[in-house]
Protein backbone atom coordinates (compact mmCIF):
# COMPACT_ATOMS: atom_id res chain seq x y z
CA UNK A 1 0.00 0.00 0.00
CA UNK A 2 1.90 3.54 -0.77
CA UNK A 3 2.18 6.32 1.79
CA UNK A 4 2.47 9.75 1.47
CA UNK A 5 5.82 11.58 1.75
CA UNK A 6 8.20 14.23 1.83
CA UNK A 7 11.05 13.13 -0.23
CA UNK A 8 13.71 15.68 0.62
CA UNK A 9 16.52 15.50 -1.93
CA UNK A 10 19.88 17.31 -2.02
CA UNK A 11 22.04 17.73 -4.73
CA UNK A 12 25.80 18.94 -5.02
CA UNK A 13 25.74 20.83 -8.70
CA UNK A 14 24.19 17.47 -10.75
CA UNK A 15 24.82 14.60 -8.29
CA UNK A 16 22.16 13.59 -5.63
CA UNK A 17 24.64 13.87 -2.00
CA UNK A 18 21.31 13.47 0.16
CA UNK A 19 18.10 11.72 -0.22
CA UNK A 20 15.57 11.08 2.91
CA UNK A 21 11.98 10.34 2.94
CA UNK A 22 9.48 12.00 5.56
CA UNK A 23 6.01 10.71 5.93
CA UNK A 24 4.14 13.16 4.57
CA UNK A 25 1.40 14.32 7.89
CA UNK A 26 4.50 14.83 10.04
CA UNK A 27 5.78 18.74 8.55
CA UNK A 28 3.51 21.49 7.73
CA UNK A 29 4.43 23.21 4.05
CA UNK A 30 5.80 26.17 6.55
CA UNK A 31 8.28 23.32 8.29
CA UNK A 32 9.09 21.56 4.87
CA UNK A 33 10.49 25.28 4.16
CA UNK A 34 12.02 26.19 7.17
CA UNK A 35 13.99 22.32 6.46
CA UNK A 36 14.86 23.65 3.09
CA UNK A 37 16.64 26.99 4.61
CA UNK A 38 18.31 25.05 7.46
CA UNK A 39 19.72 22.40 4.55
CA UNK A 40 20.88 25.16 2.14
CA UNK A 41 22.07 27.42 4.92
CA UNK A 42 25.26 24.84 5.31
CA UNK A 43 26.89 26.67 2.15
CA UNK A 44 26.25 29.78 3.11
CA UNK A 45 29.07 31.84 5.13
CA UNK A 46 27.37 34.07 8.44
CA UNK A 47 26.66 36.91 6.56
CA UNK A 48 25.24 35.15 3.93
CA UNK A 49 22.57 34.00 6.34
CA UNK A 50 22.02 37.30 8.18
CA UNK A 51 21.38 38.89 5.05
CA UNK A 52 18.80 36.50 3.97
CA UNK A 53 17.07 36.53 7.27
CA UNK A 54 16.36 40.35 6.87
CA UNK A 55 13.13 41.89 5.66
CA UNK A 56 12.79 41.97 2.20
CA UNK A 57 12.26 45.49 1.93
CA UNK A 58 15.02 45.74 4.24
CA UNK A 59 18.19 47.61 2.66
CA UNK A 60 21.47 44.53 2.82
CA UNK A 61 18.17 42.21 2.90
CA UNK A 62 19.79 39.13 -0.24
CA UNK A 63 17.58 36.03 -1.09
CA UNK A 64 20.00 33.28 -0.61
CA UNK A 65 17.36 31.08 1.29
CA UNK A 66 13.93 31.75 -0.71
CA UNK A 67 12.09 28.72 -1.35
CA UNK A 68 10.19 28.67 -4.67
CA UNK A 69 7.25 26.10 -5.09
CA UNK A 70 4.04 25.88 -3.38
CA UNK A 71 1.67 23.30 -1.54
CA UNK A 72 3.47 19.49 -2.26
CA UNK A 73 6.36 20.69 -4.13
CA UNK A 74 9.20 22.88 -2.66
CA UNK A 75 13.21 23.76 -4.05
CA UNK A 76 16.07 25.74 -3.02
CA UNK A 77 18.96 26.32 -5.23
CA UNK A 78 22.40 28.31 -5.22
CA UNK A 79 25.61 28.61 -6.97
CA UNK A 80 26.45 24.72 -5.81
CA UNK A 81 23.27 22.89 -4.51
CA UNK A 82 19.82 22.25 -4.86
CA UNK A 83 17.78 20.99 -2.20
CA UNK A 84 13.79 19.69 -2.99
CA UNK A 85 11.39 18.35 -1.03
CA UNK A 86 8.24 16.70 -2.78
CA UNK A 87 5.42 14.71 -1.69
CA UNK A 88 5.39 11.69 -3.38
CA UNK A 89 3.73 7.91 -3.22
CA UNK A 90 6.13 5.53 -1.42
CA UNK A 91 5.28 1.81 -1.68
CA UNK A 92 6.68 0.42 1.69
CA UNK A 93 7.93 -2.85 2.11
CA UNK A 94 7.89 -4.86 5.22
CA UNK A 95 10.30 -7.61 5.71
CA UNK A 96 9.34 -10.33 8.85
Amino acid sequence: MPRRVWMIEGYDEERLVFERPIPAGSLTDQEVIALLQRLASRYLDEDQIVDSSLNKVTTGYAPYLEVVGSAGRFGISGNKFTYTATVRDMVMEFSR
